[in-house]
């Protein structure tokens, strides 16, 4: 993305931004980076210690490519998080079909920092984003992931293939509206390949397979956004996002709607409701943990959000990013994993009852 800059949280923010008695009441906290990877934080393993330090029960999870840090720093990692936490590995194929997606990925240094990681106790589990470049190489990527000793391994069936009918996609621009081919671009700027989605029925995100046959229930994609009734997870389960830059939001989608606007240099075409949600709640100054992170979650935005889902019509304020992740007629995430373990822990609602409280964060 064109505005996208380098931030992170060192220990320091984290030990400002979330207190001893914060941690010592929540039951688990995820590491996912929305823009980047939680393992380029200089200071994660002394963030793990501190979490652990004050809330040994508490179950941690990071989401990484893993082809970055040396193998002696995911020894360090497996020591920090211990046996009650881990880690999910994003590897999408071999040698020969991981930097499709993963560009720039050293396929050999992910499965070197992964095997170090696994023989220092880590508990490592294998996510296999399914596209048609890579869906003959499941079973074997399976095999691999048994040999090595991971604990889990489970194909993503993408719905990135429905995001251009949603919002806008600089990287569709000019190519027109072929949902089936999604280009990949060269640092030069030049379309060096195409994802795809799988061939294989099984391997296809549900709600992208049946996308046409959704649609003929309604007029248009807004209608289906302005109708759904919203059952939003991050209810359920107490649940609280802290972007790398420090600020709060209900979840991982409202902070890149928030956020992806400016990034993109303000397009036209751009989804705009939760950024100017933000601009008309106080700012982004409001939801500035820096500032107190019980002040920026009881701040405006918080409950203009919730509010959002009573008005009558996307045009009239119905916030569409929360109709289309947490919509119950639109379950495109949701049919993304089979196994719910998979799920980051803050979207887990099967033990929603007495959880007093989860936090992911971009780190």
């Amino acid at each position: 993305m064109p505005g996208i800059g380098q931030a992170e949280l060192t220990a320091a923010d984290f030990r400002q931004f979330f207190g001893p008695d914060f941690l010592a009441q929540l039951t688990a906290m995820d590491f996912c980076g929305a823009y980047g990877d939680p393992a380029l934080t200089r200071d994660l393993v002394e963030i793990i210690a501190y979490v652990h330090e004050h809330n040994p029960e508490a179950v941690l999870t990071m989401y990484t490519n893993g082809g970055i840090r040396s193998a002696g720093w995911w020894t360090r990692l497996a020591q920090a998080l211990g046996r009650q936490s881990r880690v999910v590995f994003a590897i999408d194929g071999l040698a020969d079909t991981n930097g499709t997606y993963r560009r720039g990925v050293d396929f050999a240094k992910v499965l070197e920092n992964a095997q170090a990681f696994i023989d220092a106790g880590g508990d490592a589990r294998w996510e296999f984003l399914a596209f048609r470049h890579n869906e003959h190489q499941v079973d074997e990527v399976r095999r691999l992931s048994v040999r090595m000793g991971f604990t889990q391994f489970v194909v993503k069936k993408t719905a990135r293939f429905l995001e251009p009918s949603y919002d806008y996609v600089p990287e569709f621009e000019g190519l027109g509206d072929d949902l089936g081919r999604f280009p990949v671009y060269a640092n030069n700027g030049t379309v060096v390949g195409h994802l795809e989605p799988p061939s294989t029925p099984t391997l296809v995100n549900n709600t992208t397979r049946h996308f046409s046959e959704l649609l003929a229930h309604y007029s248009s994609l807004d209608e289906l956004f302005s109708t759904t009734p919203i059952h939003c997870r991050i209810l359920d389960t107490a649940s609280l996002f802290v972007s790398a830059t420090g600020h709060a939001y209900p979840c991982c989608w409202t902070y890149v709607q928030a956020t992806r606007p400016q990034l993109l240099g303000m397009p036209v075409r751009a989804d705009r409701q939760m950024y100017d949600l933000v601009l008309a709640t106080g700012g982004f100054e409001a939801i500035d943990v820096r500032r107190g992170l019980r002040a920026a979650v009881e701040s405006r935005l918080f409950a203009a959000v919730q509010e959002s889902w009573s008005c009558s019509s996307v045009d009239a304020g119905r916030l569409k990013v929360c109709a289309r992740a947490c919509g119950t007629a639109f379950p495109a995430y949701f049919d993304q994993l089979d196994d719910p373990e998979m799920l980051p822990t803050s979207l887990r609602t099967e033990s929603r009852s007495g959880d007093p409280g989860r936090v992911a964060t971009d780190a």
